[in-house]
């Protein structure tokens, strides 16, 4: 995509992580001038059919099996740290901080490109239920990219709303807090097994329909033998491990639906809540 650098719209990228996804540049002709090889690689054609929606394709570097370094490096000084959460892209508070004020701008763009998150993630859902169980394809499709938002949504909360995230955990009590930090870590697993050319249908139970399974809600996931990880670095292979983890205690055997419906209670309300408090502090009196 071309987009030229102070626009709303580029800022939209960074709050989303898109920017990270797809490759974008200043003007048209350095994007016609790219070379092919920044672009997404061709997946191969799923093992149930020879069809290129049956074996979902999620954006950009989630398909380069969502690989979790051992260390990174800080996103806004470079000094190489070690996370403790999976999406920390800072090696300090101060570092979000400044690198948020150099790159995020209008808050109310900021507030803005989150609220349109949450609502592609709601919109995502809401759909579902109106695929047909028999079009497998696009009902495949249409689950991927539900959990494409999902994380998406999840991630931008963390990077950037983290003590309001935090504070919206806390609020939990003990039984649901676990089983909403569950669901959204098996669906980073979902959207890792997609990642690694796998298709949905070796997760999904799907191949009978039913009067009790002609919505796609009512699927139910597959529980799976751990994959091979020996690819990733200690801390990657400890982070994916917990996922499958969560992923069998918590998605294999439960619906599409009941799945989806945990996340997405928790991450609107948490995004509500992070974009009230950007517009309150926005319209607070300066001193």
């Amino acid at each position: 995509l071309a987009i030229h650098p102070d626009s709303a719209v580029r800022r939209i990228f960074t709050i989303t992580g898109l920017d990270g996804v797809i490759p974008r540049f200043a003007t048209l002709d350095q994007a016609l001038a790219q070379a092919p090889a920044t672009a997404i690689r061709p997946r191969r054609p799923s093992r149930r059919r020879e069809s290129a929606a049956a074996a979902v394709t999620l954006p950009g570097r989630v398909q380069e099996h969502a690989r979790v370094e051992e260390s990174r490096n800080c996103a806004q000084c470079g000094a190489v740290f070690v996370p403790q959460r999976e999406h920390a892209r800072f090696c300090s508070t101060g570092c979000r901080a400044t690198w948020n004020r150099e790159h995020l701008g209008d808050p109310a763009v900021d507030a803005s490109a989150l609220t349109w998150s949450v609502t592609a993630m709601s919109e995502a859902t809401g759909r579902l239920p109106a695929v047909k169980a028999w079009d497998q394809d696009r009902a495949f499709a249409a689950i991927a990219e539900t959990v494409w938002w999902i994380t998406m949504v999840d991630a931008t909360l963390v990077r950037h709303h983290p003590a309001i995230y935090d504070t919206a955990m806390a609020a939990c009590g003990p039984a649901e807090r676990q089983q909403i930090q569950n669901t959204l870590t098996g669906l980073r697993f979902v959207r890792n097994w997609i990642g690694r050319d796998a298709g949905l249908d070796e997760l999904i139970q799907a191949s009978t329909i039913t009067a009790g399974s002609r919505r796609i809600t009512r699927w139910t996931w597959k529980p799976v033998p751990e994959p091979a990880l020996a690819s990733l670095p200690r801390r990657g292979r400890a982070w994916e491990v917990s996922r499958h983890r969560a992923y069998q205690t918590h998605l294999a055997g439960h619906t599409i639906g009941e799945t989806f419906g945990h996340a997405v209670t928790f991450l609107t309300l948490t995004g509500t809540n992070a974009v009230t408090t950007t517009n309150t502090s926005q319209r607070a009196p300066r001193r």
